[in-house]
């Protein structure tokens, strides 16, 4: 039910619009100028999720504002409070930069003050705090439109992109694309010539249709050059002084496989920018998989009995998946993902919830899909069929799908 406040004598109380335009806080009517001068003093609201979370430094000529530390912002985007449908969620293996991206579930999921966030944008940016152009990779699944919003101090949701149809008709917005992002998409604006200066206090992930999308490597830069130059920098495609060997290879692969996302995140862009010479020391490692075959197998067929005719063997394959642990989670972790009906997606949340599986959990399996890109970025003969066997299955079904994907890509670009 929406709260009201009580007001003197000729008084209204209206509600303020948020991204969508829909209702959500009631405030005092007043007129027009004084209205603006109460939303440019209202202080930001207080969230739980504030206090864990670090703005980014923008003393440099390029800030991220979404790129790797997801954990700490997803409970910050809280609509600023409003009812609004939309779901943010960390996505571990499908991303586009690094190791993790935001999947966004429709609607969206914003806010309008998010602490720390005063980003000015103007034409000639020199100092701290100054930018000019915006820089983000996308990625929709079904659906007919995606937006990015960027809240402005003065002017609310004044800044706006969208990719196929502009679902709800949201102005200002202009098109960057007359068709979806269905593959990872990088898109790069001069915000100043579009909307010209302004202040960026908050952002909105607008799926808006469909089933989701992704958004990831979000920035301002004072230049394209020093856009590009932290794209090549993310992306693992800046040259080494030095290519890791011997015992700083094998503490690299540490911090890769960990669950510290910076070190990995920082591993792999080294990985990366000399993808060819790790492929035997990749399949090295990968047949140390603590997990045998037999052990693999029987996983499979307990992944299958999960949709069996008989209740029996349902239930029997759910409590043999518990009993399993911790070996058991990406296989259920994907299956929950593709559940093919309601029951096999129920019995995957239980088993999961059971083994006390969070949003803020990183399975062995979203780990080592960090090799299967350094595979991927490798690309020699050695490294498809070192795919092709992930691709079979032989190192277990965790990122088999994800090496497939690899090894199609790589088809394409020949």
């Amino acid at each position: 039910m929406s709260r009201w406040l009580i007001v003197l004598t000729g008084c209204m109380a209206l509600p303020t619009l948020g991204p969508t335009g829909q209702a959500h806080e009631p405030v005092v009517a007043a007129p027009p100028a004084v209205v603006n001068r109460i939303a440019a003093q209202k202080p930001a609201l207080p969230a739980d999720g504030d206090r864990n979370y670090k703005p980014p430094l923008a003393d440099g000529a390029v800030v991220e504002l979404i790129d790797e530390s997801l954990d700490s912002l997803i409970p910050v985007l809280h609509n600023d409070f409003s009812p609004e449908a939309g779901r943010i969620l960390r996505e571990d293996r499908d991303v586009f930069a690094g190791v993790e991206a935001a999947k966004v579930l429709p609607m969206q999921r914003y806010r309008s003050n998010i602490p720390g966030w005063q980003f000015r944008i103007v034409e000639k940016p020199t100092k701290p705090g100054e930018f000019r152009y915006l820089r983000f990779a996308w990625k929709k699944n079904g659906g007919t439109g995606v937006m990015i919003q960027l809240h402005d101090l003065h002017r609310s949701w004044a800044m706006r992109y969208h990719a196929g149809r502009n679902v709800f008709n949201w102005e200002p917005s202009k098109s960057v694309a007359a068709q979806l992002p269905n593959d990872w998409e990088l898109v790069t604006r001069d915000l100043f010539a579009d909307y010209g200066a302004g202040v960026i206090t908050g952002i909105a992930l607008s799926p808006l249709d469909g089933q989701l999308a992704l958004f990831d490597h979000i920035l301002l830069g004072r230049s394209v050059e020093a856009l590009d130059k932290a794209t090549d920098t993310a992306l693992g495609r800046v040259r080494l002084e030095k290519i890791p060997s011997g015992s700083d290879r094998e503490k690299l692969w540490a911090q890769l496989m960990g669950a510290d996302r910076g070190l990995a995140a920082a591993a792999q862009r080294q990985f990366l920018a000399s993808a060819t010479s790790h492929v035997d020391f990749i399949r090295e490692q990968l047949n140390n998989s603590p997990l045998n075959k037999e052990q693999l197998k029987s996983i499979h067929q307990w992944i299958h009995d999960l949709d069996s005719d008989d209740f029996n063997v349902r239930d029997k394959a759910t409590d043999a998946l518990i009993a399993l642990g911790d070996s058991a989670i990406d296989a259920v972790q994907s299956l929950a993902t593709n559940a093919p009906n309601d029951e096999v997606h129920y019995r995957a949340e239980l088993i999961l919830r059971k083994l006390k599986v969070t949003g803020t959990t990183v399975s062995e399996g979203s780990k080592q899909v960090r090799a299967v890109r350094i595979l991927e970025r490798a690309a020699t003969p050695e490294a498809k069929a070192l795919l092709e066997k992930i691709a079979a299955g032989e190192y277990g079904f965790a990122i088999a799908a994800d090496a497939k994907m690899a090894l199609q890509r790589l088809q394409k670009r020949q």
